[in-house]
């Protein structure tokens, strides 16, 4: 099913529904997946985890005391154990893509050497996740964990459920696009994809309350998650380049100038998205989500009330 309440449908079920489909999702690539393709299995699988934990955060006002934090913690540690694993994959993609934008600008042998040493880096980290155990350790992990989904102390339901989450990712998103601005470093700008990419995923969790609205918003939410992850694959590319020179058989300033510009061009389009994505307050926003929630609710259970009526009537002689 899709990553997002359903109508008709309790929040604490939901948030539970939802919680077991991601892990077993995460399961799946790291038993099945990662035979095929284990640095893409485990990639998905960390996008899985990533999702499990931003709908703790959403949720945090119906989890009873610190188990919501125990658990994110678990499920953070799950995803460090299988390493940044596409680290190779993402910055070969960001090279290329650099290679048609900035063709004639930078020397064809400079990507041809830097792409070769990335495809060694990339093929040494395909050998370890096959000769390691490390994924099988993590199913242990993620399996345990599903079993703990049903005894989750969830409390209030409702509204009152995921106000606070919705509220506080939305706030954190602002402040670090703000942060970010004012002194666009790589780690201000990273922190700031992850804060997007939390509000990307409420809203997609959201979608049923306001369908049409909440899908343009997700969209927004995901594009300016995109730039500024191509912003920090980049920043990685760079960092590659100048923390290893001695590896790169090449003059690589005119490739570093190249990442430095088009880096710049990402976080511009990042700054004028976030314009309209954090054009309201954290209050108003929180008042028409609510707004949105309560229209939904109230829908859905009017539609509930007519089915009985509607079946008798369909079936009366």
């Amino acid at each position: 099913m899709a990553y997002q309440l359903d109508d008709g449908e309790g929040l604490r079920p939901g948030l539970r529904r939802c919680a077991r489909e991601q892990l077993d999702r995460a399961i799946e690539e790291l038993t099945d997946g990662v035979r095929v393709d284990p640095v893409k299995a485990v990639h998905e699988a960390r996008k899985s985890l990533k999702q499990e934990r931003s709908l703790l955060r959403l949720g945090r006002g119906t989890f009873r005391g610190e188990e919501r934090r125990h658990e994110n913690a678990r499920f953070r540690e799950a995803a460090r154990s299988l390493g940044a694993s596409r680290d190779a994959d993402v910055m070969i993609q960001a090279l290329d893509e650099l290679a048609e934008r900035y063709a004639g600008q930078v020397p064809k042998r400079t990507f041809s050497a830097v792409r070769k040493r990335l495809e060694r880096e990339r093929a040494a980290t395909r050998l370890a996740l096959t000769e390691t155990r490390s994924t099988e350790a993590v199913v242990d992990q993620l399996r345990s964990a599903r079993l703990r989904i049903d005894d989750w102390g969830l409390e209030r339901g409702g509204w009152s459920g995921v106000k606070n989450g919705l509220l506080r990712g939305y706030r954190q998103g602002r402040n670090a696009g703000k942060r970010a601005r004012s002194e666009p470093t790589v780690e201000n700008l990273h922190d700031w994809r992850k804060r997007a990419k939390d509000l990307w995923y409420h809203v997609r969790l959201l979608e049923p309350i306001a369908p049409q609205a909440m899908r343009g918003f997700a969209r927004d939410a995901h594009h300016l998650s995109n730039l500024l992850g191509d912003d920090h694959d980049l920043a990685v590319l760079r960092g590659s380049l100048t923390g290893k020179a001695g590896q790169v058989p090449v003059d690589a300033d005119a490739l570093v100038g190249a990442i430095d510009h088009r880096r710049e061009e990402l976080q511009s389009d990042a700054f004028f998205l976030a314009d309209r994505l954090y054009a309201e307050s954290p209050k108003a926003f929180l008042r028409r989500m609510h707004r949105y929630w309560r229209a939904w609710r109230a829908q859905t259970d009017a539609v509930q009330a007519r089915r009985p009526a509607e079946l008798a009537a369909a079936i009366r002689p």
